[in-house]
């Protein structure tokens, strides 16, 4: 359940305040919402009354107006409760997900000699991940290290992290092993205690020896790090650039010197050090990002879409992840739900404020039809932060 999500006037435009519940309306039932409650039924004036007369906004959250004329907002939830209604969503769950978040135990878990500051950095960075993840046309899960990492994905994403209990080194060696792509990229995190990694055995997990330096950061210099695929993988040609923004503070803005020690360069930064690491260990394999990219993208507004998600693309190309439908456009997030009759229905977000027009690409034999049943449709007009549902055949 979606509750108490909404924003007040004084804060967003109407037609900003529109976008912004069309996208959390449409986004969250893809991450498996069944029910939404929006703050709040109607905007109200009690300008002299305790809290409103030292929190004004507070009175701006409405649906409606203070006259009880209907606002923007309210004409979402309207068009989308009719979008659930042809689609009847009671009868429609998501599709099942190959790709998958590992949520560190230090999120939800207070160890002794921990920063509470860990737990918002580990927050912060996954959600920068979902971010890139959705727009990378993944359907993504999150899978707890404190609940024991699942074992049914193919790709599996540790975002900028800083620390992992002792035992996940063994288990993420044993996924690569039965097939899967395990990707983490480093962090220092953002506190001046035990500047990281603490994984355990990095070295060995990776294929690779770490070069840090006791008690001393290694800064990363300029406005943005750009990598070089020095090995053609999961759909990058050799010679491809990525270029990520530079951020973070004293602590966190910091790189992993290493060594390859078993592990193949799939990229180098500008100075010629190793960026991306690929062990091959059974059927699968283990890549380390040296940098700690989600990190410095969730403290740099507006970032999205950045090179991380072409990066996550390449990762689920090289884990073989199934995807039914992919846009083809980083601005623009799409994702299946499925019917109890077996229909699925695809829906696209635009995150653009243009309008676009997008050609997806589909599993073999299948085809986009309108909700109405018209014609197929091969393009698909996306008018500015625009929402798209369609059925699949």
């Amino acid at each position: 359940m979606l509750e108490e999500f909404g924003v007040s006037s004084d804060f967003a435009s109407a037609e900003n305040a529109a976008r912004y519940y069309r996208h959390a309306l449409h986004n969250s039932l893809l991450a498996g919402a069944t029910g939404w409650i929006a703050w709040n039924n109607t905007d109200f004036d009690l300008p002299g009354q305790d809290p409103y007369r030292h929190h004004a906004f507070e009175q701006n959250f409405g649906l409606t107006d203070a006259a009880g004329q209907p606002k923007a907002t309210l004409a979402e939830m309207a068009a989308f409760s009719a979008t659930l209604d042809a689609i009847q969503v009671t009868r429609c769950r998501r599709t099942d997900a190959d790709a998958a978040l590992i949520v560190p135990s230090y999120l939800d878990t207070s160890y002794p000699f921990t920063d509470p500051a860990d737990r918002t950095h580990v927050a912060r960075t996954l959600g920068q991940a979902y971010v890139s993840a959705r727009l990378a046309d993944l359907p993504v899960a999150l899978t707890r290290e404190t609940d024991g990492i699942g074992q049914d994905a193919r790709l599996y994403l540790a975002p900028s992290v800083k620390q992992l209990l002792a035992p996940t080194a063994t288990v993420m060696e044993r996924l690569a092993a039965n097939g899967a792509c395990v990707y983490l990229s480093y962090s220092p995190g953002d506190t001046a205690s035990h500047r990281g990694p603490s994984y355990g055995r990095l070295n060995a997990i990776f294929g690779v020896r770490h070069q840090l330096d006791a008690g001393l950061g290694h800064p990363v210099e300029g406005e943005a790090v750009i990598f070089t695929v020095r090995h053609a993988f999961g759909g990058l040609a050799r010679g491809t650039t990525l270029t990520f923004k530079a951020a973070g503070g004293a602590h966190s803005r910091g790189f992993l010197p290493v060594e390859p020690a078993g592990a193949e360069v799939l990229a180098t930064d500008a100075d010629g050090r190793p960026a991306l690491l690929r062990r091959r260990t059974g059927r699968g394999s283990l890549i380390l990002c040296t940098y700690p990219i989600e990190h410095m993208a969730a403290l740099t507004p507006r970032v999205s879409p950045d090179d991380t998600v072409t990066l996550y693309d390449a990762l689920a190309r090289c884990a073989g992840v199934r995807r039914l439908i992919t846009a083809g456009d980083r601005r623009v997030a799409c994702d299946t739900l499925i019917r109890d009759d077996g229909t699925q229905f695809a829906i696209l977000a635009s995150h653009a404020a243009e309008p676009l027009t997008v050609r997806p690409a589909l599993g073999t034999g299948h085809a986009l039809v309108p909700l109405s049943d018209a014609a197929t449709a091969e393009d698909v007009a996306l008018d500015p932060f625009g929402i798209a549902v369609l059925k699949v055949t």
